[in-house]
C-alpha cells in the first residue's frame, strides 16, 4: 500500500492489486476471441467432428436386420452388382448342351424330281422341237382339242407336294387345263397365260397331295384350243 496525495490535499491509498484487476476484462475478451477463432478453424477443417457432436446424431445407426431365410422361400432380390452368367461346363459327365436349331437351309432342303413331257404318256399331243429354250430332247405340243392330256407316273411320299409345269403359250388367249392326281380332279381351269413368243417359257405352280409310292399326275386341256406347249413337270416334296 502506498500513500498518495490527491488534488485536494487528502491522502489516497493506492492498492496495486486493484489496479491490475482493471486489465482482466481485456484479457478475458482476448481469450474468448482466440477461442472463438480456434473453434471456427476447427469446424472448417474438420466438419465431420462438428456433425458427430450434434445431439440428434449422437447414437450410431442401427445395423440392418437380415430377414430370416426359409429353405422353400425364394431368395429376396439383391440390388448388388451383376455377375456374368456362368458358362456351361464342358467337362465329361455334365449335362449335354441343348442341340442347335436347324438352319433355314436344312429346313428348306427338299427333293425336286423332274419328269420331261416327251417321256409322259399322252393323248392328242405330239413331241416337237421347233422352238428353242426347252430342256431334254424336246417338248409336247397339244392338239387343238378338248380332252387332250399328258400323264406322268411320279414317285412321292405321303403328304403335300408342289407341282411345277413349265409351258409356252404364244396364242391370243390363255389356255386352261385340269390337274388330276391318281384319277381324282385336284384343280379345274388352271390358267396358262399367253406370252410374247413360243420361245418364251413360264411356270405354273399348283399344290397337291400325294400318296407314298407311285402316283399318276394328268394335265388335261379343257377348251377347244387344247393345252399349251409343255416342257416338263417338276415334283417338289
Amino acid at each position: 500500500m502506498e500513500d498518495d496525495f490527491g488534488y485536494e490535499g487528502r491522502r489516497r491509498i493506492r492498492v496495486p492489486l486493484l489496479e491490475r484487476l482493471r486489465v482482466l476484462p481485456l484479457v478475458a475478451a482476448g481469450v474468448f476471441t482466440a477461442a472463438l477463432i480456434l473453434l471456427l478453424l476447427t469446424t472448417i477443417h474438420r466438419p465431420a467432428t462438428w456433425n458427430d457432436a450434434l445431439p440428434w446424431d449422437d447414437q450410431p445407426s442401427a445395423e440392418p436386420v437380415a430377414a430370416p431365410i426359409y429353405p422353400d422361400a425364394p431368395a429376396a432380390h439383391s440390388p448388388g452388382p451383376r455377375t456374368p452368367a456362368a458358362r456351361p461346363s464342358t467337362t465329361r459327365g455334365s449335362a449335354p448342351a441343348p442341340a442347335a436349331s436347324p438352319s433355314p437351309a436344312a429346313r428348306l432342303q427338299q427333293r425336286t424330281m423332274r419328269y420331261e413331257a416327251e417321256s409322259a404318256s399322252r393323248s392328242q399331243a405330239r413331241t416337237a422341237n421347233d422352238h428353242s429354250g426347252y430342256s431334254g430332247s424336246g417338248f409336247v405340243d397339244y392338239d387343238n382339242a378338248s380332252g387332250a392330256y399328258l400323264q406322268w407316273s411320279v414317285r412321292g411320299t405321303a403328304g403335300r407336294a408342289t407341282l411345277r409345269l413349265r409351258f409356252a403359250n404364244a396364242s391370243c388367249c390363255n389356255r386352261a387345263m385340269e390337274i388330276s392326281v391318281n384319277g381324282g380332279t385336284v384343280l379345274r381351269d388352271v390358267r396358262f397365260d399367253p406370252m410374247r413368243t413360243w420361245d418364251d417359257w413360264n411356270t405354273v405352280t399348283v399344290t397337291v397331295t400325294l400318296t407314298a409310292g407311285t402316283n399318276t399326275v394328268r394335265a388335261t386341256a379343257t377348251s377347244g384350243e387344247g393345252g399349251p406347249n409343255i416342257d416338263y413337270l417338276e415334283v417338289v416334296q
